[in-house]
């Protein structure tokens, strides 16, 4: 069998699988734009100078994630008057509803529309940046990062829900692409502008402490900073104080679900199984420890890793396991959050169809795409993010080598 044929071989059954998690995404979703609706409603409060209601429900400190809002709630009423019938509660800092307060002018389905859109537009965005980064020079192989990104479970859950994720990997990737040209106060304002809309994205800090880029890592946390006393003049202290003393504590301690992808859950599911009730608060701790050693664990071995000639092309791959860390280690995430871990599945992706992928590096891959293609495997979906966190810790082990190999053949040379 001729190179080229098991080449197309691959990229028939890679389509296949992502053709088939796209088409059960559709199948088991129910209400088209449900997230965004959310966000919708809390920015028409703030609009309207009615901050503080943007939590309401957050009170309880039952995890807000299953937590319906209250029909009679200020928010629920607003949901109710612009047309949406049943409404979830607001869990993100008030960034992303600041940003969506000029929507609001136009009608929650023409608003929808609008938001699809620029969604479409910022995925195909950042697969034209994901192949200037990796210097993927076909028009085919480049044209099939496009339509397997689009096509990605991940990416179909978050068109449908219209989650924020897709904005998120934009910002990363656009930050990124600054700081290589050298525009480091720009690129700090993307990552910490991520940071701002949701807390998961400040991981990439992490990776640049490890290099000792102490210009970026300053930036990223004067830019944190602004953004912080921005939210406070805007939306006032109340509300800044109930979301990081109510919303945020409900939701660090995770949740017990099948459809969350996180360390949490799969502990959770190896214990008792899942009953949908709020994670003991012993188990939230140590998954929390477990998360802390496994980031401490990859940015050394980041560390290890930064010593090379050929700076961007390393960094950017230990760049694109943070991103897929970030979904593994938050305390929740549901499929639509792996949209950041986009990155990372290019790279490895690329190197199974090129054949230098190794027989374990290609079975975990499979089993990685296909955890966040379907449900209908037992324990495959909780599986993961333990496979994300293997698929990451294996690609920088794999960058030491490399560089280890390099180093050898230069000092003989």
């Amino acid at each position: 069998m001729t190179t080229w044929v098991r080449f197309r071989i691959k990229v028939a059954l890679l389509l296949l699988i992502l053709l088939a998690g796209a088409i059960l995404q559709l199948r088991s979703m129910e209400r088209v734009g449900s997230d965004f609706f959310v966000y919708y409603t809390a920015a028409h409060l703030l609009r309207d100078n009615m901050n503080v209601h943007i939590y309401d429900g957050a009170e309880d400190k039952k995890n807000p994630v299953y937590v319906q809002a209250d029909p009679d709630t200020v928010f629920a009423q607003r949901a109710k008057s612009d047309g949406i019938s049943r409404v979830s509660l607001y869990i993100y800092p008030p960034t992303l509803a600041d940003l969506l307060i000029p929507v609001t002018h136009l009608s929650a389905a023409h608003a929808f529309v609008l938001w699809s859109a620029l969604n479409l537009a910022m995925i195909l965005s950042v697969s034209v940046m994901l192949n200037e980064i990796l210097r993927i020079h076909q028009f085919g192989l480049g044209m099939l990062v496009a339509i397997a990104s689009l096509m990605f479970r991940p990416t179909v859950s978050c068109l449908y829900l219209g989650q924020v994720p897709i904005l998120l990997l934009f910002l990363l990737m656009a930050g990124w692409s600054l700081v290589r040209r050298g525009h480091i106060c720009m690129s700090g304002l993307l990552f910490a502008l991520s940071a701002a809309i949701k807390l998961t994205p400040l991981i990439v800090i992490v990776p640049f402490l490890a290099w000792r880029n102490w210009k970026v890592v300053r930036v990223i946390i004067l830019w944190g900073l602004a953004f912080f006393a921005l939210l406070c003049v805007f939306n006032g202290w109340g509300v800044m104080k109930l979301w990081m003393f109510h919303v945020l504590p409900s939701m660090s301690s995770g949740i017990s679900s099948p459809a969350s992808r996180t360390l949490t859950a799969l502990f959770y599911a190896c214990w008792r199984g899942f009953d949908y009730s709020n994670v003991p608060v012993g188990l939230a701790w140590t998954v929390r420890v477990v998360s802390v050693l496994l980031l401490c664990y990859v940015a050394w071995l980041s560390r290890k890793n930064s010593d090379s000639n050929s700076q961007d092309s390393v960094k950017f791959r230990i760049f694109a396991v943070f991103l897929l860390l970030s979904c593994c280690l938050a305390p929740v995430s549901w499929v639509h959050a792996y949209v950041l871990s986009i990155p990372v599945l290019v790279i490895l992706g690329r190197r199974v169809l090129e054949g230098s992928s190794s027989n374990l590096e290609t079975t975990l891959l499979l089993l990685f795409v296909l955890s966040l293609s379907t449900n209908r495997i037992a324990y495959l979906d909780v599986a993961a993010p333990v496979l994300g966190v293997l698929l990451g810790v294996m690609e920088l082990h794999k960058l030491h080598s490399e560089q280890s190999d390099e180093g050898v053949v230069n000092a003989v040379s």
